[in-house]
Formats: structure tokens, C-alpha cells, sequence
């Protein structure tokens, strides 16, 4: 048997590998998806309850838009954790064999979705960052005037 010639049953493994592999990572993105969510009800909260009550007008304004910024990613992962389920849903049809006709389709949709997952959380780590400077400035200030009022 030449080289280059595989028999159906040798392609079959790494394509079960391949499409798995795509699978388990659109789980992956699904986890840290609802992480984030966590992490985002964590800094409304934290923001909302705690912070906004001992801002000073500029910080207040920052306040709110980063409460904005939240809510607003917030739409966008409902949205995308949508799209990977779906997504998700079709590579284990294709792992199943069922639709092969569609693969490069749905090669191309995850190459889609890596990039939106990847903008995402770079875009929420952002806003993280931005939250968690605000909050220590602010208690930084709170903690110079108690200081300051002894």
C-alpha cells in the first residue's frame, strides 16, 4: 500500500481527534464565558453597593460608565455563549458523522468564534482592570480623609 494512500478507517481517528479537540474547546469557552458573568454580577455589585456612595464627581462619572461598559459586555456574552453552544451542538453532529458535507463551514465559524471569545475577554479584562483602579483610588481617598478627620 503506498504512503500517501490511508484508508477510511486511519482518517477517521484524527479527524475524531480534530473535531473533538474543536469541541472541547468550544466547552472551554462556554466555562470561562459563565466565569466571566460571575465576575462581572461581582464588579456591579461591588460598584454599585460599595463604591458609587463614596465617589467624587469625576469618579462617579467613571463609576457609571464602567457599570455601562459591564452591562453592556454583559448583552454581548449572552449572545456569544449562544452562538458556541449552537456551535458546540453542530461539532458533535459532525462527530457523529452526520454532517460531514459541512465541516470547513463549521471550521470557519470556529475560527469566527476563537476571535470573538478572544476580543471578549480581552475587552472584559479591561474593564476589570479599570474597576479594580477606580476601587483602590477610592479607598485609598476614603482611607487618607478617616486619616485626615482623626
Amino acid at each position: 500500500m503506498d504512503r500517501n494512500q490511508l484508508t477510511q478507517k486511519e482518517k477517521t481517528p484524527n479527524f475524531e481527534i480534530s473535531i473533538e479537540r474543536l469541541h472541547n474547546k468550544a466547552q472551554h469557552w462556554i466555562s470561562e464565558i459563565e466565569f466571566i458573568k460571575i465576575e462581572q454580577n461581582f464588579l456591579k455589585e461591588l460598584l454599585t453597593k460599595h463604591i458609587i456612595g463614596l465617589c467624587k464627581t469625576h469618579n462617579y462619572d467613571q463609576a457609571k460608565m464602567l457599570l455601562i461598559s459591564i452591562e453592556h459586555e454583559a448583552k454581548l456574552g449572552n449572545k456569544l455563549l449562544e452562538s458556541i453552544k449552537e456551535h458546540k451542538i453542530n461539532l458533535a453532529l459532525l462527530l457523529e458523522n452526520i454532517q460531514l458535507k459541512n465541516e470547513n463551514k463549521f471550521r470557519d465559524n470556529h475560527k469566527l468564534l476563537k476571535m470573538e471569545v478572544k476580543n471578549y475577554i480581552e475587552n472584559f479584562k479591561y474593564i476589570k482592570e479599570q474597576v479594580f483602579e477606580l476601587v483602590l483610588l477610592i479607598m485609598r481617598n476614603e482611607k487618607e480623609r478617616k486619616l485626615l478627620s482623626k
